[in-house]
C-alpha cells in the first residue's frame, strides 16, 4: 500500500478486517477536547500482533527499544503508531519496566498505564467513540492535572512531564498528584540527562510562561534533583530568573533565547557545569555566555563597547536582533542595537591601501566609532543628558 495516500478511516478499516481496532490516544485526543489542532496524531492498535501490521503495512518504519512503535504517513502526515500495552514496575528508572503487549489487551487497560488523566482518553477512529474511563475530559474542562493511578510514580520522568504540562496548558495539579510527583525524587536524578533535556527543550519551545514547570519542580522538592543550578540559586535571583524568563517567553518563542534569559542569574562556571551535567544545544551555551558578556560590557555603554559589542554579535550563535529581544524583553536598560548595526552597515569601508595587518583592523574601529559617536552625540541631546552621565546602564535588581 502507497502509505502517502492511506487515510485514517482506510487504515482503521484495514486493521478492523484482520481483527484489530484502531484509536486515537494521547495528547492530540485532550487538544481535540481543548478545541486545539494537534500538533502531532497518536494511534493506538488494540487486538492485533506486529508480524500481522508489518505485514498488511511493510512501509512503517520501526522504532523504539523498549516496545514496538511505527511511524507512517496518513492523511499527509507522519504519524506514531503503537500496540496496546501494559506495564509493570520491576526495578529502578525507566528501564524498570516488565512491558506485556498481546492482542488481548483492552484500550482501557492501556490507557490505564498512562500518566495523566488528560492524556488517558482514547477515540475510536472509525466510530468516533470516546472511551474516558478516568473523567480525562472532566479534568481539562477544570483544567486540572490528575494521576491517572498510584502507578505515576513507576517512571519518574512522569514527574518532569507533570511540571512540563502544567506550564504548556497552564493548568493547575491536583494535591494529591503532586505528592505523588515528590516520590520522584529518589529515582528522578538518576534519569538520563537527554530525557530531562527533551522536557526542558518542550517547555521552552510551548509554555506561554515556562516559569511555571520550575515552580512546580520547587513546590514538589524536584528542581535539585534535575536542575542544580537553578536551585543554588538564592530565593531573589530565582525570582528575578523566572520573572525575566517569562517576560522574553511573551516577545519570542525561540528556545533558545529563553534559555539565555534564564542563564543570565548565573555566573559562567554555573552555566558550563550545566552542560558538563546535560550537553545542551551549543547554540544555547554560546549564545549564553555571549550575552552575558555583552550586558557587562554595556552596563556603561559608549560608542566604542557598542561597535565592539556589535561586532561580537555578528561572529556568534546570538544575533543583533536577538539580543536586542532579550534586552528589551527584561528592561535591561541597554540602547536597541539594530538601529547602530543598520548605520554602521551603511558605512563604506574602503580601506586605504597603505594599511597593513592590524592596523586595518584599527582603521575599521576608529572609523565605526566616529560614526556611532555622532549619532550618540544627538541621542544624548535628545535624552537631555551627557555622554558621560548617561543613564543606560543595567539592571540592577
Amino acid at each position: 500500500m502507497n502509505s502517502n495516500v492511506v487515510t485514517e478511516r482506510t487504515f482503521a478499516e484495514i486493521i478492523l478486517a484482520n481483527g484489530g481496532r484502531l484509536y486515537r490516544v494521547g495528547g492530540c485526543v485532550r487538544d481535540m477536547v481543548r478545541g486545539i489542532a494537534p500538533k502531532d496524531i497518536d494511534f493506538c492498535v488494540v487486538g492485533m500482533v506486529k508480524k500481522n501490521f508489518k505485514k498488511l503495512f511493510p512501509e512503517a518504519d520501526e522504532c523504539g527499544k523498549s516496545f514496538p512503535v511505527f511511524r507512517l504517513v496518513i492523511d499527509g502526515r507522519a504519524c506514531e503508531v503503537a500496540f496496546a500495552r501494559t506495564e509493570r514496575k520491576v526495578g529502578r528508572g525507566y528501564k524498570g519496566f516488565k512491558i506485556a503487549s498481546n492482542p488481548k489487551i483492552t484500550i482501557e487497560e492501556d490507557l490505564f498505564r498512562r500518566d495523566t488523566t488528560v492524556n488517558s482518553i482514547a477515540v475510536d477512529s472509525l466510530t468516533g467513540e470516546v472511551i474516558d474511563p478516568f473523567h480525562g475530559i472532566r479534568d481539562i474542562k477544570n483544567k486540572i492535572l490528575r494521576a491517572t493511578s498510584q502507578h505515576f510514580v513507576d517512571d519518574p520522568i512522569r514527574a518532569l512531564r507533570l511540571a512540563g504540562q502544567a506550564a504548556r496548558l497552564d493548568f493547575a495539579i491536583d494535591a494529591e498528584t503532586l505528592i505523588l510527583a515528590s516520590v520522584a525524587a529518589d529515582e528522578l536524578g538518576g534519569e538520563p540527562a537527554e530525557r530531562v533535556l527533551a522536557e526542558l527543550t518542550k517547555v521552552l519551545h510551548d509554555a506561554s510562561a515556562p516559569s511555571r514547570f520550575f515552580k512546580v519542580l520547587v513546590q514538589s522538592n524536584l528542581l535539585p534533583c534535575v536542575f542544580e543550578e537553578i536551585a543554588d540559586l538564592p530565593p531573589e535571583q530565582f525570582a528575578i530568573a523566572m520573572d525575566r524568563l517569562d517576560s522574553v517567553a511573551k516577545a519570542t518563542s525561540s528556545p533558545k533565547l529563553r534559555f539565555v534569559s534564564l542563564s543570565l542569574v548565573m555566573d559562567h562556571q554555573s552555566i558550563y557545569h550545566w552542560n558538563s551535567r546535560m550537553t545542551l544545544p551549543g547554540d544555547w551555551l554560546t549564545a549564553s555566555v555571549t550575552a552575558g558578556k555583552i550586558i557587562t560590557l554595556l552596563e556603561v555603554p559608549d560608542p566604542e563597547k557598542i561597535v565592539a559589542a556589535i561586532d561580537t554579535l555578528r561572529r556568534g550563535s546570538l544575533t543583533v536582533a536577538e539580543f536586542d529581544i532579550i534586552s528589551q524583553a527584561i528592561n535591561l536598560h541597554i540602547p536597541a542595537l539594530s538601529p547602530f548595526k543598520a548605520l554602521l552597515n551603511l558605512v563604506q569601508d574602503v580601506v586605504p591601501a597603505e594599511l597593513k595587518g592590524k592596523d586595518i583592523g584599527e582603521w575599521l574601529r576608529q572609523k565605526r566609532s566616529k560614526v556611532i559617536t555622532e549619532v550618540w552625540k544627538k541621542m544624548m541631546l535628545d535624552n537631555g543628558r551627557k555622554s558621560d552621565s548617561i543613564g543606560f546602564g543595567g539592571d540592577k535588581e
